[in-house]
C-alpha cells in the first residue's frame, strides 16, 4: 500500500541541515564549474545528503551495508536502472536519519543488498514494521547476490533489449566497481555487473571486463575492457566511454576518494541523475590524469565531490578551482 505523506517539521529541519552541506563550495571565473561536496557526519549522513541532493521522491530505494562494498557497488547498477538512491545502514540497526529520509522520498519498495550477516533481519524487520516492501538480494557469496541483482533488474526493466551481455569487475576490491556501475547500469544493451571471482567468474562468458588482467584474468569471451596504469586511469577510461557507448555528453563529475570506499557507496545513481561519471582522486591529491580530463573536456560545467574532508581535501578542491 502506498505511504501517504506527513509533513513533519523534523524531516524540514534535518533536509534544511544536511542541504547546507551541500551547497556551491566554488566556481571557476575561467571556466564556470561549479564545485559542490555532498557530505556528513558519517558515511550514512554522506549517502543521505547526497539523496537529499539528488531526489525529489523516489518509489524504490536500494539498501546496502555501510560495513562493505562487494553488494552496494553491484547494486549500484540497478539504482542507476530505477533512478533510485543508494542508502547505507549497519549490520545491526538502520539509522534513524535513513529511515526519515524513506519517508522523504514516499518510498514503497526497498531493496536490501546481501544475506542477514550482512544485513540482520532485525533490519529487515524495522522496514517491514515501517509498511515498506522489502525485496533482500542475497545468495551465498558476493556472485550470488550479483545474480539476485541481475534477476531483479530483469524483472524491473522498461524493456529488454535482444541479447544480453556480462561485465566483470574485480570481487576483491572497490575501485574499479565504483566508476563501471552508473556506467554498466546505463548500458543500451542490457549488461549485467559481476563480481569476478576465481573458479567462479571465470567460467561465466564475459562481454566485458573492468581493470587490469592481474585482477580480471582474460575471459575466452571477451570483447572490451577498460583499464589504465592505476584505478584513476581506469576511472578515465570509462568516463570516456560514456560519448562512444552510451551517447552521452557529460557534463558533470562525480568525484570520490579512490583509496577508500565509505563515502563513494552511494555515488552510483549521482552519476545518472546528474549526467556524469565517477572519476577517482586521491586524498590530497587531485590525479594528474583526472585533471586532464577535466581540463581537455569543456562540457564540464559542474564537480560533485563525495565526501568529506577525510575522504577528499580541500587541496583537491583547490586544485579543481585553478583548472583553466
Amino acid at each position: 500500500m502506498k505511504k501517504i505523506k506527513k509533513l513533519n517539521l523534523k524531516y524540514i529541519l534535518l533536509g534544511t541541515l544536511l542541504l547546507a552541506t551541500a551547497v556551491p563550495t566554488s566556481s571557476l571565473a575561467s571556466r564556470g564549474i561549479t564545485v559542490e561536496r555532498y557530505s556528513g557526519k558519517s558515511r550514512y549522513d554522506t549517502a543521505v545528503t547526497s539523496s537529499i541532493n539528488t531526489f525529489n521522491n523516489s518509489k524504490y530505494a536500494i539498501i546496502a551495508s555501510g560495513e562493505n562494498y562487494p553488494d552496494a557497488l553491484v547494486g549500484g547498477t540497478l539504482a542507476t536502472q530505477l533512478n533510485a538512491p543508494v542508502l547505507l545502514t549497519s549490520k545491526s540497526s538502520i539509522p534513524s536519519n535513513v529511515l526519515n529520509e524513506l519517508d522523504r522520498l514516499e518510498t514503497e519498495v526497498v531493496f536490501l543488498l546481501g544475506g542477514d550477516s550482512t544485513i540482520s533481519n532485525s533490519v529487515y524487520e524495522t522496514l517491514l514494521n515501517k509498511g515498506y516492501k522489502v525485496e533482500r538480494l542475497s545468495g551465498r557469496n558476493r556472485l550470488d547476490t550479483a545474480i539476485k541483482v541481475r534477476e531483479m533488474r530483469f524483472k524491473y526493466a522498461e524493456f529488454i533489449t535482444p541479447g544480453e551481455r556480462v561485465a566483470v569487475v574485480d570481487g576483491a576490491n572497490f575501485a574499479d566497481s565504483l566508476s563501471a556501475a552508473p556506467f554498466v547500469g546505463q548500458m543500451p544493451t542490457t549488461t549485467y555487473l559481476y563480481p569476478f571471482v576465481k573458479g567462479n567468474t571465470n567460467k561465466i562468458p564475459y562481454y566485458m571486463a573492468f581493470g587490469g588482467k592481474s585482477s580480471v584474468p582474460k575471459g575466452y569471451a571477451e570483447k572490451v575492457r577498460y583499464s589504465g596504469k592505476s584505478r584513476f586511469d581506469t576511472s578515465v577510461e570509462i568516463a570516456k566511454a560514456y560519448e562512444t557507448v552510451l551517447d552521452k555528453n557529460i557534463d558533470t563529475v562525480i568525484l570520490v576518494d579512490g583509496n577508500n570506499y565509505p563515502d563513494a557507496l552511494s555515488s552510483a545513481p549521482l552519476a545518472k541523475m546528474n549526467n556524469g561519471a565517477i572519476l577517482l582522486t586521491g586524498k590530497d591529491a587531485l590525479p594528474k590524469v583526472v585533471r586532464d580530463f577535466i581540463a581537455n573536456n569543456s562540457n564540464i560545467n559542474k564537480v560533485i565531490v563525495v565526501g568529506g574532508e577525510g575522504s577528499v581535501s580541500s587541496s583537491v578542491v583547490n586544485e579543481i578551482k585553478n583548472i583553466d
